[in-house]
C-alpha cells in the first residue's frame, strides 16, 4: 500500500526531507543546515547545488534509516523558501551557481526607477502586489543588466523547490504561489502578462509552465533514484512555496482565517476571495484556489538566529535562549529591540536598521533576548494594523509556534488569542498533504485537512502584559518614525567606508 509522501523542504537555513504517513504522522525528518552568502550589506545569495547537495544527503540518511518504507512512498512533494532566481541554461546546468535569495535588497534601484515610469497601482490591478526588491522578475532585471553574459545563457528560471523537483525528474515548472509573486502574473488570468513582461524586458520563453501545487508534473528518472534512494518513477508534484505549504499545514486555507506564520520571517497572512489592491500588503495565490493577502517582516525568526549567533557565537541553543528570555520582566528591563536586520519590503524606507534602544548596565543577556521575541512581535503589530481587517484569533505556524512563550508574548501585543497547532513541522504538512492530493490519498483540500490537521490549544492574551504592551507600542512606533531619517545618511556612511577603504 503506498500511503506514504516523502516531503522535501528547501528552507533559507537548512534542506530537510521527511516521511509523512496519510494521517499526518510525519514518521522521520532530517535536516542539513546552510549558509546565507552576503558578499555586500543587503546582498543575500545561495548556491542552488549546495540545496541539491542537502537533499541527497537528507534522502539518503532518512531512507537508510526507514528501507522498509521504501515501497509505500506515494508522492514526492518539495516546498521551498520563494523568490530565489535559479538560471538554468540550455544543456540543463546552472547559468551561475548562485541564486539572489527573498531578502536580497540589490535591486532597490532597479525597483524605484521602474516606479518612477510606472504607473504601480495600476499595475497592481494587474499582477496583484506593489513593486519590491523581493520578486524575482526585478532579479531577473537585475542579471540582465549587471551580468549579460549570464543573461544570455538563461533558458529557463525557476525557484528553490522547482530546481529540486527539475534534478528529480527533468520537470522545469513552477506554481501559482511562486508565479504570482514574480510580478509577472496577471491576478485575473493566471498567465504571465505581456504589457508587464515588456515594461520588465523579460522574455516570456525563460519563464516556467505554472501548475497547480498538486498536479504531478513528472516522476522520479534513474539518475535522481541513483542519487537520493527515491524509487524509480515515483510520481513528483509540483509542490509550492515554504509559505503557502505552512499555511495548508496549519488548517488556514478558507476565506477569513488568519495565520502567524514564523519562520526566518514573520508572515501575517489573511485568506481572501481576491487579492487586495493596497500597495503597503502583498498577495499570493495559496497551495490550493484561494488567495492570502500578507504583510512580512524579514527577520522574524532570523531575528533569534541572529541573537544566538552576535550574542554567544551560536554557542546557546534555542531552548536556552529561550530559557534566559523567560527571566526577564515584560519590556525587557525597559529596553526595546527594533527587529529591522535586512531592511523592509513594504515600507517608505526598505533600508531601515536594526536597533536596541535603551541599554544600560543593568541588562544583561536575558533582557537582550526577551527584548528580541518583543521586538518582532511590535513589528509584526505594526503590519496588522495596517491590514486594517477584524481577525478573531490567529492559527500559528512555522518554527516560532514551537515556544507557548513566544506565542504568549505575540498573543498580548496584538490582544488576539493564537491557536497552536498539534504538529509543530506545519510546512512539511503542508507539503505532504499536496502531495497526497496529487496521487489521490486525499479527494480534497477539506478531506485532507480533517484527516491531517489538529489544534492543540489556544494561547490566551496575558491582561498585565497586555496593559503595559499597549504603552511601549506607543513608543516602539515613535521610535520607528524618528529613526527614518538616520538609515541613508548610514548607508552614506557605508558607501564612504568602502570606497576609501578606511581602516
Amino acid at each position: 500500500m503506498k500511503d506514504i509522501i516523502l516531503a522535501i523542504d528547501v528552507g533559507t537555513g537548512s534542506v530537510r526531507s521527511a516521511l509523512v504517513d496519510n494521517t499526518g504522522n510525519i514518521i522521520d525528518i532530517v535536516q542539513k543546515e546552510h549558509d546565507q552568502i552576503t558578499p555586500h550589506i543587503g546582498w543575500s545569495e545561495q548556491n542552488p547545488s549546495s540545496w541539491w547537495l542537502g537533499a541527497k544527503a537528507c534522502t539518503n540518511e532518512l531512507l537508510s534509516k526507514h528501507p522498509e518504507k521504501l515501497s509505500r512512498i506515494a508522492s514526492v512533494a518539495s516546498c521551498g523558501q520563494m523568490h530565489g532566481t535559479v538560471l538554468i541554461d540550455s544543456d540543463g546546468e546552472l547559468a551561475i551557481d548562485s541564486a539572489i535569495l527573498w531578502n536580497d535588497k540589490r535591486t532597490e534601484s532597479i525597483v524605484q526607477e521602474f516606479k518612477a515610469r510606472t504607473q504601480a497601482e495600476e499595475l497592481a490591478k494587474i499582477v496583484n502586489n506593489p513593486p519590491t526588491s523581493a520578486w524575482s522578475g526585478f532579479k531577473l532585471m537585475w542579471v540582465k543588466e549587471n551580468l549579460p553574459d549570464v543573461w544570455q545563457r538563461i533558458f529557463k528560471v525557476v525557484m528553490p523547490k522547482d530546481y529540486i523537483n527539475y534534478k528529480l525528474s527533468g520537470s522545469l515548472t513552477t506554481d501559482y504561489s511562486e508565479a504570482s509573486c514574480f510580478y509577472l502574473m496577471d491576478q485575473s488570468t493566471r498567465d504571465y502578462n505581456d504589457s508587464v513582461l515588456e515594461l520588465m524586458g523579460i522574455p516570456r520563453s525563460i519563464l516556467p509552465t505554472v501548475h497547480l501545487a498538486s498536479d504531478v508534473i513528472g516522476y522520479v528518472n534513474e539518475q535522481a533514484a541513483l542519487e537520493t534512494m527515491i524509487p524509480v518513477g515515483t510520481p513528483v508534484v509540483a509542490g509550492t512555496s515554504d509559505f503557502a505549504a505552512t499555511l495548508l499545514g496549519s488548517g488556514v486555507y478558507r476565506s477569513g482565517q488568519a495565520s502567524d506564520s514564523t519562520g526566518t520571517s514573520t508572515l501575517i497572512t489573511i485568506v481572501t476571495d481576491t487579492p487586495s489592491d493596497n500597495l503597503l500588503l502583498n498577495n499570493l495565490h495559496l497551495a490550493n484556489p484561494a488567495w492570502g493577502t500578507f504583510s512580512i517582516l524579514d527577520a522574524g525568526g532570523d531575528a533569534m538566529r541572529w541573537a544566538r549567533l552576535a550574542l554567544q557565537d551560536n554557542n546557546i541553543s534555542y531552548s536556552e535562549l529561550v530559557a534566559l528570555a523567560k527571566q526577564s520582566p515584560v519590556g525587557s528591563n525597559s529596553l526595546i529591540f527594533l527587529p529591522y536586520l535586512t531592511g523592509e519590503r513594504n515600507s517608505n524606507k526598505t533600508n531601515s536598521r536594526a536597533q536596541y534602544f535603551g541599554l544600560s548596565r543593568k541588562h544583561r543577556a536575558k533582557d537582550l533576548y526577551r527584548a528580541v521575541m518583543e521586538g518582532v512581535a511590535f513589528a509584526a503589530k505594526r503590519n496588522i494594523d495596517l491590514m486594517g481587517s477584524n481577525i478573531d484569533y490567529f492559527i500559528a505556524s512555522g518554527g516560532g509556534a514551537k515556544d507557548d512563550f513566544w506565542l504568549e508574548i505575540k498573543a498580548s501585543i496584538y490582544n488576539k488569542p493564537i491557536v497552536k497547532t498539534k504538529a509543530d513541522e506545519n510546512g512539511v504538512l503542508g507539503c505532504a498533504i499536496i502531495g497526497g492530493i496529487g496521487v489521490g490519498l486525499f479527494q480534497s483540500i477539506e478531506e485532507a485537512i480533517k484527516k491531517t490537521v489538529q489544534f492543540e490549544r489556544e494561547i490566551l492574551p496575558n491582561p498585565e502584559w497586555t496593559k503595559f504592551y499597549a504603552k511601549e507600542y506607543e513608543l516602539f512606533n515613535s521610535l520607528y518614525e524618528h529613526s527614518q531619517h538616520f538609515y541613508d545618511a548610514l548607508d552614506n556612511l557605508d558607501a564612504f567606508n568602502n570606497n576609501d577603504e578606511i581602516a
